[in-house]
């Protein structure tokens, strides 16, 4: 039976129980409330479920990103040290030719 049916069926049962017996009427009643709780139940659980399939697929493009900004980090490391070295190299040439030539002049 669906809930749709469930209701209309305990909507039926309580105005025609109600004269009969109150507490079965009560009980049905209970018994409506709660169905409705747990549809609410399940709408805020599909909205949160939807929520969190959202967010698992932004923290896996936010993680991937990650890895990219890392590997481009390590490959300006590596470009960094070559320049280092590249510096000291020209460093050491404008040292000697600089030398070189004060012992030109002299």
């Amino acid at each position: 039976m669906s809930q749709y049916n469930l209701k209309n069926e305990v909507d039926l049962n309580n105005q025609n129980l109600d004269g009969i017996s109150p507490r079965l009427a009560t009980a049905l009643e209970k018994l409506h409330t709660a169905i409705d709780e747990l549809k609410k139940n399940r709408e805020v659980s599909n909205s949160i479920t939807t929520d969190t399939a959202e967010m698992k697929e932004e923290i896996e493009k936010l993680n991937n990103e990650n890895i990219g900004l890392l590997h481009k980090v390590e490959e300006l490391k590596q470009k960094n040290s070559k320049l280092t070295g590249a510096n000291q190299e020209v460093e050491k040439r404008i040292s000697n030719m600089i030398e070189m030539y004060r012992n030109f002049m002299k």
